[in-house]
């Protein structure tokens, strides 16, 4: 008979075993390349999501996930996270909050800004499916670096999935 102990003890290490395999693995240039753009580039990218919202909303990014291996070298391109993610982001909050109903809208409902990359469900090109808002979090799944020009059908996307849910 298997003591509640040991029970726990194997629950645990397939719970960790799980986990470990859940999570990406970068490499040092990777984690060099992002800490240096969290640093000198992404605090822009956040206030200007911020000041679009008109108001702190807390923007969750899961680095992990948004860096591609061998890509390091890209991360400090204004196309690799800004252009296809950051800026259409706030250029949509922009939009939804350009006058006073849109602003109270997203000050009440919009809780949080979750972006990450997932590379079996983030869409290619058709965004809004990239695009989740429930329960207050408005999810961002999209690749970065990816159809730089398509800024406007990003912004359409955010625009869209708001409203619908505001």
């Amino acid at each position: 008979m298997i003591s509640r102990r040991h029970a726990l003890a194997a629950a645990l290490a397939v719970l960790s075993a799980t986990a470990a395999q859940a999570e990406p693995t970068i490499g040092l240039a990777e984690r060099r390349a992002i800490a240096a753009y969290r640093q000198d580039r992404y605090p822009a990218q956040e206030k200007a999501i911020q000041e679009a919202a008109g108001f702190a909303v807390p923007v969750e990014v899961a680095w992990d996930q948004l860096t591609i291996s061998g890509d390091a070298k890209y991360y400090s391109d204004p196309g690799y996270f800004e252009k296809t993610i950051f800026e259409p982001l706030a250029a949509g909050l922009k939009e939804v909050a350009k006058d006073t109903m849109g602003r109270e809208a997203l000050a009440q409902k919009l809780k949080t800004i979750r972006v990450r990359f997932d590379e079996k469900t983030a869409p290619a090109s058709n965004y809004p499916n990239g695009l989740t808002f429930t329960g207050g979090v408005l999810d961002v799944n999209w690749r970065p670096f990816s159809n730089v020009a398509d800024s406007k059908d990003r912004v359409e996307a955010v625009v869209k999935v708001l409203e619908k849910g505001l």
